[in-house]
């Protein structure tokens, strides 16, 4: 009966995980969705300020004004400097896909890892408790190395579900 129980608990665990990645996948796929649209919304206004470069050149070959040579200019230079920052933020979005992804591959390890884990039959109370401690110990390590490697990565949005999640894990469960 008790390896019934550990077995269903190991499983209760691993459901559990998936769901708390699923949220946070969820989470960061929105960001990455809001970083997408807005990316959209400068390629945009690019090509409108390359329009509007594209009339005044046309107007001064018409004209052969001064003024509107340095509106052009002017024009220009700012169409570059947001093509760069457009340039820029895709980079960023594409590192922030490739950490999203090496931090779900790791949430996926572990759930494996979990769900290979064979029951145990559990020692007497106190060993057990030793034991329990001692896990805890090795969890809350394994939670401060992932909240710092978060950190990193700028995983600021991600940190609390993520460490809600942790904390849970290293929770033993009272029942």
């Amino acid at each position: 009966m008790e390896r019934r129980f550990d077995l269903e608990e190991l499983r209760r665990l691993a459901r559990d995980l998936a769901s708390r990645r699923e949220h946070a996948y969820a989470e960061v796929q929105g960001e990455v969705e809001m970083m997408k649209a807005s990316l959209r919304e400068r390629a945009a206004a690019i090509a409108d300020r390359e329009r509007e470069l594209a009339d005044l050149e046309q107007r001064l070959t018409e004209h052969g004004l001064a003024a509107e040579i340095a509106k052009a200019q002017r024009l220009a230079a700012e169409a570059e400097a947001e093509r760069s920052l457009a340039a820029a933020e895709r980079e960023r979005l594409d590192e922030r896909e490739q950490q999203i992804r090496r931090v779900e591959k790791e949430l996926a390890a572990l759930r494996v890892e979990l769900a290979e884990r064979p029951p145990t039959r559990r020692p007497p109370a106190t060993v057990r408790q030793k034991e329990l401690d001692a896990r805890e110990a090795a969890l809350d390590e394994r939670e401060a190395a992932l909240e710092a490697r978060l950190r990193a990565i700028g995983g600021d949005t991600m940190e609390l579900s993520f460490s809600d999640g942790l904390a849970a894990l290293a929770q033993p469960d009272r029942n």
